[in-house]
């Protein structure tokens, strides 16, 4: 069996769900129904597996499809500037706020906010999202008058909220509020049936992305990822795709191409030690031979980023960068795709 990038890119706009997995299939039919209501949504599921990517099918399928969808990573930004983020700030409020700013909130008004990582809110922010939450009201940080804004939320976490509320790191009256249906992600490795399909898929994309010849994944590679356990999910099998399109040039992509982890035997290991962040131990980022400097820091940055579950600040710490330095980076990555 090979797996051949033979379609078209999407050009509907409609988020792509892709699957042939029974429960995934069953999850689709939940949002189908949940998109007719404007309750909150909560989805749980481990870090990677498209949890925004359902986000964004709810608001697709919805009434408020023509009304704005707004995303925000919680645990991507400082705790001081959340609070900005959400609900916008008056001019003057704190130094460098020289004009008005409309947060979150404001900007989804009428539409869907997508509240990512929603655990890694400080007890603070809880507070102030939660009377937000049941009162469709709040204030700009240093501002008087009261915003009204009509907001349907759909929040994720990648962490256990029961216990976190067990252990007072999350409030329970606001998981409540937030999680009148709550929606589950299975981990990629309870459907590997749908790894093939994810590899189209993915080398569809980045072979219209990058202006590539038509590959395909040989029988032996395919195994290979059917078998791995996927840690990362499918942000990491995106990650595995896409270095292998690039990496490739043979229009049967081998075994040799796959990353050590994944059972390939044809890349050399960049390791570094993850003490800085507190876990002590090592990870190694896979570095194809004859990477180009460019690519191999791409690959570097996304691997790190992966592995940190995309926490900016842990990531810049353990590659000896400042956030400002690698969110530079990652814009000019987005500049050049």
């Amino acid at each position: 069996m090979s797996v051949k990038c033979n379609r078209k890119p999407n050009t509907s706009g409609k988020p792509v769900f892709v699957t042939q997995d029974p429960a995934m299939k069953h999850l689709y039919k939940k949002v189908r129904l949940v998109a007719r209501s404007r309750a909150p949504v909560f989805i749980a599921g481990e870090s990677g597996t498209g949890k925004e990517v359902l986000a964004r099918l709810l608001h697709y399928h919805s009434t408020r499809s023509n009304q704005p969808f707004v995303a925000l990573n919680c645990g991507a930004l400082p705790e001081d500037i959340v609070e900005s983020e959400l609900f916008g700030h008056e001019k003057g409020s704190f130094t460098g706020a020289l004009d008005r700013k409309k947060g979150c909130f404001e900007q989804s008004d009428g539409g869907v906010l997508f509240l990512d990582e929603v655990g890694e809110m400080s007890p603070q922010i809880q507070v102030k999202l939660l009377r937000a939450v049941e009162q469709k009201n709040f204030r700009r940080v240093g501002g008087t008058e009261e915003v009204h804004t009509d907001v349907q939320i759909i929040s994720a976490t990648n962490r256990n909220i029961t216990e976190m509320m067990s252990s007072g790191n999350f409030r329970d009256d606001l998981y409540y509020r937030l999680s009148v249906i709550e929606l589950y992600i299975p981990p990629l490795r309870e459907r590997p049936g749908d790894i093939p399909l994810l590899c189209e898929f993915f080398l569809n994309k980045y072979a219209d992305e990058y202006g590539l010849p038509v590959k395909e994944f040989s029988a032996k590679s395919i195994k290979l990822l059917m078998d791995y356990n996927w840690p990362g999910n499918v942000r990491e099998l995106c990650n595995v795709v896409e270095r292998c399109a690039i990496m490739c040039d043979e229009k049967i992509i081998k075994s040799f191409y796959l990353p050590g982890p994944v059972g390939g035997s044809g890349m050399t290991s960049l390791n570094f030690k993850n003490g800085k962040n507190g876990h002590g131990n090592q990870k190694f980022v896979q570095i194809p031979v004859g990477t180009s400097m460019e690519n191999a820091e791409r690959l570097i940055i996304n691997q790190t980023l992966s592995h940190t579950e995309n926490n900016i600040s842990k990531a810049a710490r353990i590659l000896g960068v400042s956030r400002n330095t690698l969110h530079n980076k990652l814009s000019k990555f987005g500049e050049q795709q």
